[in-house]
């Protein structure tokens, strides 16, 4: 669940972030458009990472992806991503956060079986929590 209603003038740079990679997208008024992924590091860098991508797509919000169990509860994922958020917003930054239940499966098929690397996927995933946000 999101933290707030989205602004169609803000834009958002949404993270999917897995163990190994951190998938991005941006938005552009109510669209969201995938813009690649970062292999993940130690926290710090990660968080530099992250920056250096809002400094690039002119992004001044983030919208991370909150991995929830099916029966809506926090997952393991979930805390580590909830840690990271709380160090991106000691950076500084804003952060939201985008249930993203079922955004793997379907980034999956909108990619039509056209992946050609889990990166890829991360970035569709960051696509489709952007687009759930959005819609709020």
């Amino acid at each position: 669940m999101a933290d707030t209603s989205a602004n169609p003038e803000t834009t958002y740079l949404a993270l999917d972030v897995s163990p190994k990679r951190i998938g991005f997208a941006i938005s552009y008024g109510r669209l969201a458009f995938g813009r690649g992924y970062l292999h993940r590091g130690k926290q710090a860098e990660d968080i530099l990472g992250i920056q250096s991508k809002m400094q690039q797509e002119q992004a001044t919000e983030l919208v991370l992806g909150l991995p929830l169990r099916t029966d809506g509860l926090p997952s393991k994922q979930a805390q580590k991503v909830r840690a990271l958020g709380h160090a991106l917003r000691q950076a500084g930054l804003t952060v939201h956060y985008q249930d993203e239940r079922y955004t793997t499966l379907s980034a999956e098929e909108d990619l039509n079986g056209r992946r050609r690397s889990k990166g890829e996927l991360d970035e569709a995933s960051a696509v489709r929590i952007l687009q759930l946000f959005l819609e709020i």
